[in-house]
């Protein structure tokens, strides 16, 4: 199965969270009932680890996604069908229409990136762009990465592009489809 990916390079991460904007304004994503800062739901995340001491401090950002699991414990767990892994990309979808709102998908996600959209009651995630994807164009998070700490493409030539450039794939996700990078 072919699987599309998304690297992101640690290094270059600045956790300005121009993805998490880009994301929500390409997916008109709005929370009409908790329409306040912190409650509007993202299908992407910034988390950060602050690291030594005082003077020599360094912050380390990255982003979380949806990982578009080789093995999908949503997918297992939808007793709908509604969530899929397309063959043609290696994309976890949810069908919406098939959705009927059980929740499982997001207890069972190990991390906590399907949201809950309760007004129409169906379970909602990134499917990292596919409708740009699939007309040849980038995650649109990937197109508005200010440094570039984004990239797209099939995975294994994203794995050899980080190996030419002396990276170090984090191990622990290197058997999702988002690819952690950074300088050992």
């Amino acid at each position: 199965m072919r699987q599309l990916s998304i690297m992101v390079d640690l290094d270059r991460c600045i956790g300005c969270k121009t993805c998490i904007v880009a994301c929500r304004n390409h997916h008109d994503i709005i929370d009409h009932e908790n329409d306040q800062p912190g409650a509007i739901p993202n299908y992407l995340r910034v988390e950060s680890k602050l690291e030594g001491t005082f003077p020599s401090l360094q912050e380390d950002y990255w982003v979380v996604m949806c990982q578009h699991c080789k093995k999908t414990p949503c997918a297992k767990v939808c007793e709908v069908g509604a969530i899929t892994k397309d063959e043609q990309t290696g994309i976890v979808l949810i069908d919406q229409e098939k959705c009927n709102g059980c929740g499982e998908c997001i207890d069972k996600c190990p991390y906590k990136v399907i949201q809950f959209n309760k007004q129409n009651n169906y379970a909602h995630k990134c499917n990292m762009c596919y409708d740009r994807v699939t007309h040849g164009l980038d995650p649109v998070c990937v197109d508005v990465c200010l440094t570039d700490a984004l990239s797209f493409g099939e995975k294994e030539i994203l794995l050899m592009q980080a190996e030419a450039d002396g990276k170090q794939v984090i191990k622990k996700m290197s058997t999702q489809s988002i690819i952690y990078t950074k300088t050992p």
